[in-house]
């Protein structure tokens, strides 16, 4: 009696001992977790920039916001290489300060495309208000040399005003939505091309700026004015 009931207690502690025992971490519970703490170093990134940097000047935050976007992205694509088809709620929120910028983007896209056909115009109207100078060597030389001056100058002015950053805007919109923007892309693409037409055809400026103005209700909102850098 006394080794059967030694033998039942055996079994009972040996069975409370095995249901005692927590199961371990399966693989896909393993890559999730590894997947949540990388993709979250990338988030706290992004998220920093935007509260240290981003100061409320959109030209000059530019480059902030892309560089935010841009890691927003990596972190996207760390669920994509696990191999997780999960929606991350702090990701979600992140893509969502970082929408905050797309209208004011595409307006101040179009002010830009408005304000480089401004510039050339004004550039074109310069040469050909030039008075005409006599047939003479010298004078050809200078008027030859002032035309080179006034081309320089408008090349630095639209590039710098304007081109520069409508470059920096298109690779700001192609990472939040290539196809969404795409319109507006191809149009800062071609924006040095159109501008060669206004110069060689000045009544081209006239359609131009319909297809700007047309594209830019895209991005019309009544509470978002874009800033221009002065």
């Amino acid at each position: 009696m006394t080794v059967r009931l030694l033998l039942i207690t055996f079994i009972v502690a040996f069975l409370l001992l095995a249901c005692s025992k927590q199961p371990g971490p399966t693989e896909s519970q393993i890559r999730l977790s590894e997947a949540k703490r990388a993709q979250s170093v990338f988030i706290e990134k992004a998220n920093t920039i935007l509260d240290t940097k981003v100061k409320g000047i959109f030209l000059e935050d530019l480059n902030h916001i892309s560089y935010a976007s841009e890691i927003a992205l990596h972190a996207k694509q760390v669920f994509v290489d696990a191999k997780i088809n999960l929606k991350s709620e702090s990701l979600a929120a992140l893509d969502n300060r970082i929408a905050t910028h797309v209208s004011i983007a595409g307006l101040t896209a179009i002010k830009l495309l408005h304000k480089s056909v401004d510039i050339t115009e004004s550039f074109k109207n310069d040469i050909e208000d030039m008075p005409l100078q006599p047939l003479t060597s010298n004078s050809t030389s200078t008027s030859d040399g002032m035309v080179k001056f006034l081309a320089k100058q408008y090349s630095d002015d639209v590039s710098s005003c304007c081109i520069s950053h409508l470059k920096d805007i298109a690779i700001f919109l192609g990472q939040v939505d290539k196809l969404e923007h795409y319109a507006l892309r191809k149009m800062i693409a071609n924006v040095e091309a159109r501008l060669s037409d206004v110069l060689r055809q000045p009544e081209t400026a006239k359609e131009y700026k319909k297809e700007i103005k047309a594209l830019g209700a895209q991005y019309k909102k009544s509470d978002t004015q874009p800033t221009l850098k002065r």
